[in-house]
């Protein structure tokens, strides 16, 4: 089984009223194709907040309405269907509509020129006026999640056939995707310049809004790639629309707990100032011969996963780490034991298994959105069968 966004045609259908508030008639032939296998969302309890920024010197891409509204919903679908494969529901980041079926976008024109919100240090100014507009605005800001895109600049570098200088990255909360006249779904998987150009900056797109959704980068075991493709949050950015791609089960826990996510009538209250780190007892990291096998206890609310990774480990070096959704087990003295088996014919895609320095990473999710990370760094070398792998004192740094 391959993964559920093929994105071969489909049939045409008409949008159906209950899913997108009303049956946006107008939209592209292509976006009713893609969107004719909808399943209907749980009702989400909060919204992603989409932002449309321009510097006070240029202007919004022509129809950026309809082409961000028809590139979001099919986005929202395939996080959706993701999300239902890994057991947790039809469920999806949520999205404010209006009456016409497109997506609530909001434009904000910028007090300075486009360059001054440029890649690399103008996301800083662009927060300071989204922010400021929030704070004017109150009522059109539904959860701490906000999405910017900003039209690409054109000079000597930039232009339609190779946008840029704009952010393109994920911020805590926030992420930055960028628009050029062609970004519309008719591209999707058409191996043309215009189709592939696409899958860059779709599949950028759709990475970049999963960390704002609170995803660290991750990839799959060899056996899941086989079977589902590419991980969104690993390179998917580069094959979301031309090569199947999916969301690991380490993602969709992690999402299982993010704002956006959660289901109207059953959703706490999201990202306490001072988040209670987990209690961590009993950790033991095996080696079998064949497997690492990991245990925990901690308290049963937190989602563990376990990822094991090469050096370098920071943001951007860290798209090999590879990700192992811990099972739950027993619960005694309040405390739930967490599992997670590591097999080595799975770490294919490792450079140094069996061979040198690696560490396993620990990540912690509560339902409130707060996240944790705790790293344990050890030599293959000096390992043999039986062995357990040093833990110490385990440090936690809030967050991915």
């Amino acid at each position: 089984m391959k993964a559920l966004i093929t994105f071969s045609s489909i049939t045409a259908l008409a949008l159906a009223p209950s899913l997108f508030g009303a049956s946006p008639e107008h939209f592209s032939e292509a976006a009713k194709m893609r969107l004719a296998d909808s399943i209907e969302l749980e009702q989400p309890a909060y919204k992603l907040n989409v932002v449309y920024f321009t510097g006070n010197d240029n202007e919004p891409i022509a129809d950026y309405q309809r082409r961000i509204s028809e590139l979001l919903l099919y986005l929202q679908q395939f996080y959706a269907k993701e999300m239902d494969r890994n057991g947790y529901g039809k469920r999806a980041f949520g999205l404010s509509m209006l009456p016409n079926g497109e997506v609530d976008i909001i434009l904000i024109r910028g007090k300075k020129g486009h360059k001054e919100y440029s890649y690399g240090t103008g996301h800083n100014a662009c927060l300071e006026e989204v922010n400021a507009y929030f704070a004017e605005n109150p009522d059109k800001k539904l959860s701490h999640h906000t999405f910017v895109i900003m039209p690409t600049h054109y000079d000597e570098q930039y232009g339609n056939a190779n946008p840029g200088g704009v952010p393109f990255y994920g911020l805590g909360r926030n992420c930055f995707a960028l628009d050029y006249p062609d970004f519309d779904i008719k591209y999707l998987g058409q191996d043309t310049p215009k189709g592939r150009l696409l899958t860059k900056w779709y599949g950028g797109f759709a990475h970049e809004l999963g960390h704002g959704l609170n995803l660290p980068h991750n990839d799959g075991p060899t056996s899941m790639n086989q079977e589902f493709g590419t991980p969104l949050m690993g390179s998917g950015n580069y094959t979301f629309g031309l090569k199947p791609t999916y969301l690991t089960p380490s993602t969709c826990s992690i999402l299982n707990y993010s704002e956006t996510f959660a289901v109207a009538g059953k959703a706490p209250q999201f990202y306490p100032e001072q988040p209670a780190e987990p209690t961590v007892k009993d950790l033991r990291i095996i080696f079998d011969g064949e497997n690492l096998n990991v245990s925990l206890k901690c308290e049963e609310k937190f989602c563990v996963n376990a990822y094991i990774q090469d050096p370098g480990y920071q943001v951007n070096q860290d798209y090999d780490a590879i990700a192992f959704r811990m099972q739950d087990g027993a619960t005694n003295d309040g405390l739930n034991c967490k599992t997670a088996t590591m097999p080595l014919k799975e770490l294919t895609r490792l450079k140094n298994v069996r061979n040198g320095e690696q560490a396993v990473d620990l990540l912690f999710g509560a339902p409130d959105g707060s996240r944790f990370r705790t790293r344990i760094i050890f030599n293959w070398e000096v390992l043999k069968t039986g062995d357990s792998i040093p833990t110490g004192e385990l440090q936690f740094r809030q967050g991915y």
